[in-house]
């Protein structure tokens, strides 16, 4: 695998236009806001929830026997497990954490004896406000947040919502201003440096028609209140996850799905009516303790609302694929730079061959054959992209003056990228046609490269979601626009030639919008626009022992125009803003070296053999074989 250069300068300015959205970076940080849902343990040190009377004397020996978060604990929650997944912690903000999440949190209000509710749980407005305040207004641009809120706003509300607040005049209206309230704080977190959003919703299929209502009504609202603020997020679709589990619980490994048939169940008399699960270990000694001993894989529901270990692992594995697609998808644009350069080195890796073939009609006929290994490594969490790119390119040329030699090209090309972690992979072909030139005025040579390829990409996305492995499937179609083209000067030493090379390559790779099809973790994808201009800088040199004439080269690689793009998504499950993730982002510079030899067969045929490889660019590793024929006649 290559990494030539070219003749950019007469490309279209569009290469030295190519606008970032957004500064990829790994996260280093993961941040929660919001209610139970997310809640790894806040009351843990606290003397009580303050949840009444049997509620609080039930604590110090829940927490003593392993319990305190709302699931089957010692359990991961769904933010830790969700932030585990990029090596990061969702520890709790009282015990030296970044989860500032709180079970019993509303949106707005505090909680009292009115409006129910644990009375220490904190707001999750008052959570971002508390955040932002600590860190001196700026919130960290390369982390990783969480926002899960509403489920106790909408219980108040469905509940009559007695003592309403707000000056709300019905139950309708305090859903919709309690998603109000949440947007216009999560847009402020954004205003602040905050990127990276997550934003769950409500299951809106469940519940009473009441209830439904209410969670629809405010998962739409604080949706399309974020976007209509401008916020970028990552819309998750808690619902769906929901009826995905519903239609099939056997194949989430589930026996029960239902709150009537929780894993946590009381091992004393004394018992609380509701959101039991923080009182809930598989300790035995805990006030609730699990109903058999692998209830926390074979239910859904620890208590009348949390999800088991099982459940939240479903969750954040979920939330985990929507964030890590767009990246994995960046890669149908980012392998063709690769390619492209493989069939480039093989046309420029021809050229001296037919310069130096003498045949009566002055006409050349060639085969090259490349097998490539071609790895870009992502983001630290997010799965890698290794690939084994074949190629076949067939050329002919003629000598139109003892100077200058014209010629065209096909070729086509094949690799299968395997993304890693077991998220599938994608099977790309390419057709391209080539125009090249090459021209000999003493010591000084040039040629140039003008090729114009299509792209076939067929997708098979697989998400593994718990014990389940979700399949999803998508064509696209796409291009790549490329003129390439070297320069240097040759000095002659006894059977030496070397001498500088220098050059450039401008690429500019489309890759059209498609729809996956499969499960519930099924992505729309916006089209790709991957400019590219490198040039190149080096030294080169060859040897002319008779029937051999082995040659090296050695450059040093640059990318012009920035690698910093975005990916756009959509769900297909249900109505949701688009939202952006950052694509992969390769280096910028790099090494490549080629070794090979041109071996004369007879008079009028040579044999080439190559080897190609790049060091030091970050994020990729390449390197591949070629061997061609060349035939004068």
């Amino acid at each position: 695998m290559r990494g030539r250069a070219g003749f950019g300068a007469v490309l279209p300015l569009f290469l030295l236009a190519s606008a970032g959205m957004a500064a990829a970076q790994e996260f280093n940080q993961f941040i929660g806001f919001g209610d139970s849902t997310i809640d790894s343990g806040f009351y843990r040190v606290l003397p009580n929830p303050g949840g009444g009377v049997t509620y609080n004397g039930l604590w110090a020996s829940a927490v003593a026997n392993g319990a305190g978060k709302p699931t089957t604990s010692p359990g991961a929650m769904s933010s830790e497990a969700l932030a585990s997944d990029f090596a990061l912690t969702a520890a709790p903000s009282n015990q030296g954490g970044t989860n500032y999440a709180t079970s019993g949190a509303k949106n707005v209000d505090t909680n009292g004896p009115v409006n129910g509710g644990f009375t220490q749980a904190i707001p999750t407005v008052t959570q971002i406000s508390n955040y932002l305040a600590a860190t001196g207004g700026h919130a960290n641009s390369n982390a990783l947040y969480l926002i899960s809120s509403g489920g106790n706003d909408i219980t108040y509300a469905a509940a009559g919502g007695t003592g309403i607040s707000g000056g709300y005049a019905t139950p309708t209206a305090y859903v919709i201003g309690s998603a109000d309230s949440l947007a216009s704080a999560v847009a402020k977190l954004q205003a602040a440096g905050a990127r990276y959003l997550v934003v769950r919703g409500q299951p809106y299929s469940f519940g009473d028609t009441t209830t439904q209502a209410d969670r629809l009504l405010y998962t739409k609202t604080l949706w399309q209140t974020l976007a209509a603020d401008g916020v970028n997020f990552v819309p998750s679709d808690y619902n769906a996850v929901r009826l995905a589990i519903a239609a099939n619980p056997s194949s989430f490994g589930f026996q029960f799905i239902d709150t009537g048939h929780p894993a946590c169940v009381p091992t004393q008399p004394n018992t609380v009516s509701s959101a039991w699960a923080l009182l809930c270990s598989s300790n035995p000694a805990a006030p609730y303790s699990l109903v058999t001993p692998n209830a926390e894989r074979t239910h859904l529901f620890a208590d009348d609302q949390h999800l088991t270990t099982a459940g939240q692992k479903i969750v954040a594995d979920y939330e985990y694929s929507l964030i890590v697609a767009p990246s994995m998808i960046s890669m149908l644009a980012e392998a063709p730079i690769k390619t492209r350069a493989t069939l480039v080195g093989a046309i420029q890796n021809q050229i001296p061959v037919s310069q130096k073939q003498h045949g009566p009609s002055g006409f050349d006929t060639w085969l090259s054959g490349d097998v490539s290994s071609l790895g870009i490594t992502n983001y630290h969490g997010f799965p890698d992209d290794p690939a084994t790119p074949v190629a076949l390119t067939a050329g002919f040329d003629f000598k139109a003056s003892t100077d200058w030699l014209f010629g065209i090209a096909l070729s086509t090309g094949r690799q299968k990228d395997n993304f890693s972690l077991g998220f599938g992979n994608f099977t790309e072909h390419e057709f391209a046609a080539s125009a090249y030139a090459a021209y000999l005025l003493g010591p000084l040579w040039f040629d140039a490269v003008a090729t114009y390829g299509l792209i076939r990409d067929d997708i098979n996305r697989a998400v593994p979601i718990g014990i389940t492995v979700q399949g999803n499937a998508g064509k696209a179609d796409g291009s790549n626009i490329s003129l390439a083209g070297e320069t240097g000067f040759n000095f002659h030493i006894g059977v030496f030639t070397h001498g500088p090379v220098a050059g450039m390559v401008g690429q500019q790779v489309r890759i059209d919008g498609f729809t996956e099809s499969g499960s519930f973790t099924a992505l729309a994808f916006a089209g790709q626009l991957r400019n590219s201009a490198v040039s190149e800088l080096g030294y080169q040199v060859s040897a002319d022992a008779g029937l051999f004439v082995p040659f090296a080269k050695l450059v040093w690689d640059h990318e012009l125009v920035t690698t910093d793009r975005v990916v756009t998504a959509w769900l297909t499950t249900t109505a949701a803003p688009s939202y952006w993730m950052p694509a992969v982002e390769v280096g910028k510079d790099w090494a490549d070296g080629t070794v090979g030899t041109r071996v004369r067969l007879n008079t009028n045929v040579v044999g080439l053999a190559a080897f190609t490889g790049e060091v030091a660019q970050k994020h990729v590793s390449a390197y591949g074989g070629e061997i061609g024929m060349n035939v004068t006649f």
